[in-house]
């Protein structure tokens, strides 16, 4: 059996070339294909989270295919009482369709990976992705900056970060213009933005009204920013690409449901499912998100009101019938152009697609030795 530290997994993944991180995309997309219109969702067990009086908040996510079970355990430690907050940790556990264990590793860097190569999947179907934000400063946020410099580095201008702490940001940036120098020579810019700074919201609106792509990656209680930084006063012709991947609990929300609601009444906008000239929210898992994403349960989103990605592919492939008409043209115009919101609450058949093809890459690099 493979074991595989963080610190491996992050050495074979750092080290793709633009080829591989690609065949990792197209991974991805098989596997929300698979989920949404394969018949894979009925083969998921439920995933399952809990907190504890503490604060202390574990999720647990089994996942099947026809070669390969497992599951991964992710626990969000409690709280410090001066209120500090500790990084998540976990392990995912990998077996055979005969149960034999194949694989062990630690979750956060396949975790990091995985979540935002499910956002980098719509990030890449964008026309315009020259100015950047980012909220949050951890693993997630880091791996957003590590794929989106892999895959559209050359057409990047302006990455915007947006934290609580100078200190951690500078870490970041510095640990990605180290690889960025090394590995994808971008030349595009790299910012900051303190929450706790006086002018923050006039500093954050300005921001916003500028922003191609926003990627919002942390466990937030409270909307990131109010719906109207995006909805009015845009300073280009440029609609945006929100995406959300940090809340996984019903307390959790990121995105102001007002921001839902303004994208799924939108005249302009389209339903790749049916075809509708009306608005539509993204998400990888429409059961889950429903009851699980803070942003779906307090805006009350109706499952009518999203479509999911692995459907979106599904159609551009042909695997599912699309509606009469110019659907792909009218599509395609959305998903590149519209003003799209994301909502990833996480599907756990990519957890597995992901970390086998981790461990597949493993044994390619010790055959090459």
């Amino acid at each position: 059996m493979e074991y595989l530290s963080n610190e491996a997994v992050y050495d074979l993944l750092i080290n793709l070339t633009r080829d591989e991180t690609l065949n990792f995309r197209t991974i991805t997309e098989q596997t929300l294909e698979d989920f949404s219109a394969g018949g894979e969702r009925a083969y998921q067990p439920p995933p399952s989270a809990g907190t504890r009086p503490n604060g202390q908040r574990t999720l647990i996510r089994p996942f099947t295919s026809d070669s390969a079970v497992g599951a991964k355990l992710i626990v969000s430690p409690a709280p410090t009482p001066d209120s500090k907050s500790y990084p998540l940790h976990g392990l995912i556990i990998l077996l055979d369709a005969l149960g034999h264990p194949t694989g062990l590793m630690a979750a956060e860097e396949v975790t990091g990976y995985r979540t935002s190569m499910n956002a980098i999947v719509p990030f890449c179907w964008r026309k315009n992705v020259e100015n950047v934000v980012i909220f949050g400063g951890g693993v997630q946020a880091l791996w957003h900056t590590r794929l989106v410099l892999a895959l559209r580095g050359d057409q990047l201008k302006r990455i915007t970060f947006v934290n609580r702490s100078k200190d951690r940001i500078d870490s970041l940036i510095n640990t990605v213009l180290r690889e960025n120098g090394a590995r994808w020579k971008s030349e595009c810019s790299f910012h900051f933005i303190g929450t706790t700074e006086s002018d923050f919201q006039q500093q954050i609106q300005a921001c916003l009204a500028e922003a191609d792509c926003i990627f919002c990656t942390t466990p937030s209680q409270t909307p990131l920013f109010p719906a109207t930084y995006l909805t009015e006063r845009r300073t280009t012709g440029r609609r945006p690409f929100i995406s959300a991947v940090g809340s996984w609990q019903p307390d959790m929300i990121e995105l102001d449901p007002t921001l839902l609601h303004h994208v799924a009444e939108a005249d302009d906008g389209y339903n790749p499912a049916t075809g509708e000239g009306r608005g539509v929210v993204l998400v990888d898992d429409k059961e889950y998100a429903l009851e699980h994403a803070g942003e779906m349960i307090q805006s009350r989103i109706m499952a009518e009101d999203m479509v999911e990605i692995g459907h979106i592919i599904a159609l551009r492939s042909g695997k599912l019938a699309a509606p009469s008409g110019d659907h792909a043209e009218a599509t395609n115009r959305f998903i590149s152009e519209g003003f799209v919101v994301y909502k990833s609450i996480g599907v756990s058949l990519t957890d597995l697609t992901i970390s086998n093809a981790i461990l597949e890459l493993k044994k390619g690099k010790a055959g090459s030795l």
